[in-house]
């Protein structure tokens, strides 16, 4: 690059960066959230990134133009770079393969996702030059390896005879687990049609920072597959659908879904005697950031964080969803969301 001798160059004190070999079609979520919990996740797998801009890096092992430690306010202004590029990286991805994302074929899907994220991960190294423009790239390209693998494992969840996905991590996970047959679905009383447009939010949820993690449902089409994994309908208007885990991403998605699974039961609750335990129970079935709770604890907290939800909600003004979930949650009387 014509631009490298213009800009700082940086490396560890004992070594020059070095490309890591990174198998992201092996591993389960190979992200770190280098955010704070209050702002919109950016998440980075490039070890040469983390070592700059993590949570846990340690700069003074890090040396520009083999002369002195990195300090804080440069790396924050190329981290400025980094972030720039993977805001626009987030915003600009299905442009880009759009004809994968649609494709009916979901093992040709999947091929198509293997290659690109491959591409992706052959021109993510970040070798030390820092070069505004090159920071951009990287960040651009971070954003797209993460959309492109939270979309490859989406789309191998609904796949039949799956593989389960391989978890790295220090603590124990839940495997991936289609439970065959039969679940024991809750009966709607109430709309389904308000329930589906209730539930839709959770295309856009990823968004919320109070979620704080990246899109797991990117169409309608799947949450209608997991209502229908989850509730029955007597008008026939949610397909049933076999029941299945859903191990999910870092992140904090059981705010959004606590929020979802309790409207759900104050509006159903009127017409039916199913009681909240029973709505509890079915998300500690069905998503892995449930692994660690006890039903009565969720039970007694599951409206607890209702607030912040609500307003970050009310915040996506960009969704097509948001105003129809207020507008439904505002018929619940005890949320008193004004209009």
């Amino acid at each position: 690059m014509d631009e490298q001798g213009k800009y700082p160059f940086l490396r560890f004190e004992d070594r020059v960066f070095a490309k890591a070999e990174t198998d992201y079609l092996s591993f389960h979520f190979p992200f770190q959230n280098i955010a704070g919990d209050d702002v919109a996740p950016v998440f980075v797998s490039e070890p040469n990134l983390l070592a700059l801009f993590g949570k846990q890096s340690k700069l003074d092992n890090i040396i520009v133009d083999h002369l002195f430690t990195v300090g804080q306010n440069y790396v924050n202004e190329l981290r400025g770079k980094f972030e720039q590029g993977y805001f626009e990286g987030m915003k600009d991805y299905p442009g880009q393969i759009v004809s994968a994302l649609l494709n009916p074929d979901l093992y040709q899907k999947i091929k198509q996702l293997d290659h690109f994220i491959k591409f992706c991960a052959d021109h993510l190294f970040f070798e030390g030059f820092a070069v505004p423009s090159c920071m951009y790239a990287l960040g651009f390209i971070q954003a797209y390896l993460v959309r492109a693998c939270g979309e490859r494992e989406n789309t191998l969840r609904i796949m039949p005879h799956q593989p389960a996905a391989v978890v790295l991590s220090n603590e124990p996970q839940q495997p991936v687990i289609v439970v065959p047959g039969e679940y024991d679905r809750i009966p709607l009383d109430y709309s389904v049609d308000e329930i589906i447009s209730l539930w839709l939010i959770l295309v856009d949820a990823w968004k919320c920072k109070p979620v704080n993690s990246i899109q797991v449902f990117t169409s309608e089409v799947e949450v209608l597959q997991l209502l229908g994994m989850l509730f029955e309908d007597k008008g026939g208007k949610l397909e049933r659908h076999a029941h299945k885990y859903f191990e999910m991403p870092p992140g904090n998605y059981e705010r959004v879904l606590n929020l979802l699974m309790h409207a759900t039961y104050k509006l159903n609750t009127d017409r039916n005697n199913i009681g909240l335990e029973r709505y509890c129970q079915l998300l500690i079935d069905t998503f892995s950031c449930y692994s660690k709770t006890k039903l009565e604890s969720l039970r007694s907290n599951i409206n607890k964080e209702r607030g912040n939800i609500v307003q970050s909600i009310s915040n996506l003004t960009d969704s097509p969803y948001s105003k129809n979930v207020l507008k439904t949650l505002r018929k619940i009387n005890e949320y008193r969301i004004r209009e």
